[in-house]
């Protein structure tokens, strides 16, 4: 299953799709993601509790196995693998859907509507890029830390290190990938998942990482679980009128919950970002 795949080559792709749908029922692949009050015997698709919130996903892999995806991005030798295409038209819509595939980590896979992003969004994509979307409503600042630091410094190098070691941990397997990347979610659509654990926070203080003090360590950690869309109207009409649009590398993402309809990442390095515009506001660091 290409979502269990954190190394070495992969079991699905674009051109060896999987024949059924049979292993995206999460329940069965997956169970330690659920509550444990939820029936196992239900199924749930990509963790979500109704098949259709999962209907553009299936989809594409029904399209991958008519040989109807044309790739736009494949990085090689990155942390994540991540497969873009382009899906269209859908349902019989006049649409173009970009879906991103992310192996080895949380819900795998992302859905964009092409069709409302700006014209930049296929292009940044073939460089490597993608475009991420923040609303603020009314307020006149989005503030973001400055990780200018001179990390040569040994406190913030050790600091670094142990961030990085805890994303690979959280990368490495699974489910302990899904449920640390929910564990800050709490809706309706998360409802029958391991949602608001904040799990990831012991694990972090666990490894010695400070992300209550001052200091990097908390600044590290609190923008890189600080959520972007990939959706430039959920930034402009559900959290704006005021938002930013940056870009960061594509493989530079963790994507969470899909279903809940708001495209949602966060990033593995939070240094990487670059700020492109900002829309009734300012932003500063």
């Amino acid at each position: 299953m290409p979502w269990l795949a954190a190394d070495g080559r992969l079991a699905y792709t674009r051109e060896n799709p999987p024949a059924t749908d049979y292993f995206f029922q999460y329940s069965w692949i997956l169970p330690e993601i659920f509550d444990p009050e939820v029936n196992k015997r239900r199924h749930y698709y990509f963790g979500a509790p109704i098949r259709d919130y999962a209907a553009r996903l299936l989809e594409f892999w029904k399209q991958a196995r008519r040989g109807q995806i044309q790739r736009v991005y494949f990085p090689s030798g990155s942390l994540l693998k991540i497969n873009c295409a382009h899906l269209s038209p859908y349902t019989g819509q006049d649409s173009i859907l970009v879906t991103i595939l992310m192996f080895g980590c949380s819900s795998s896979m992302a859905v964009i509507n092409g069709s409302v992003s700006p014209p930049s969004l296929t292009w940044k994509m073939e460089e490597g890029q993608i475009l991420l979307y923040r609303g603020i409503q009314g307020e006149e600042t989005f503030r973001y830390p400055d990780f200018a630091q001179d990390l040569r410094g040994a406190p913030d190098r050790r600091t670094w290190d142990r961030y990085l070691a805890l994303q690979w941990r959280m990368l490495a397997d699974s489910a302990l990938s899904f449920n640390t990347i929910h564990d800050q979610t709490k809706r309706c659509e998360t409802a029958c998942l391991n949602d608001g654990t904040w799990l990831a926070d012991e694990l972090a203080t666990e490894s010695g990482l400070d992300i209550v003090s001052e200091g990097l360590g908390r600044a590290l950690w609190s923008t890189g679980t600080c959520s972007f869309s990939l959706e430039p109207q959920i930034a402009e009409n559900k959290f704006g009128a005021h938002f930013v649009v940056a870009k960061t590398p594509i493989n530079n993402i963790r994507l969470t919950t899909f279903f809940a309809g708001e495209a949602e990442v966060r990033l593995v390095d939070p240094s990487q970002i670059h700020f492109l515009k900002a829309v009734g506001c300012t932003v500063a660091a």
